[in-house]
């Protein structure tokens, strides 16, 4: 198995759909798979591989593990990356008071 040497996660606003962020993996240090979808399911987070919409039939999954062991990987190493970018995010805005205690205008 390749090692996967870097993993990018890119938050969406908190919203009504099920899509949290989207991600980025580097494989070996050399190739780059993007468009992993974190998204929120009934049982937990789990990790939607890159998609191709067709008109005339559902969407294709462009890249995509083919055995277990690999996609435990993927989706256990863009998890705990997505967990710890949610942990960094603050959770609400930082409002600056423009006249500060002791600031007269």
């Amino acid at each position: 198995m390749l090692p996967i040497t870097e993993v990018r996660i890119h938050l969406l606003p908190i919203s009504k759909t099920n899509l949290r962020a989207y991600a980025s993996i580097t494989i070996s240090g050399c190739f780059v798979v993007h468009g992993l979808r974190v998204l929120q399911g009934e049982h937990g987070l789990f990790v939607g591989m890159p998609r191709r919409k067709r008109e005339s039939t559902p969407s294709q999954d462009i890249a995509h593990p083919i055995n277990t062991e690999t996609r435990q990987q993927i989706e256990s190493m863009v998890i705990d990356a997505f967990t710890e970018a949610m942990a960094q995010r603050p959770m609400h805005p930082v409002e600056h008071d423009r006249n500060p205690p002791g600031h007269a205008d």
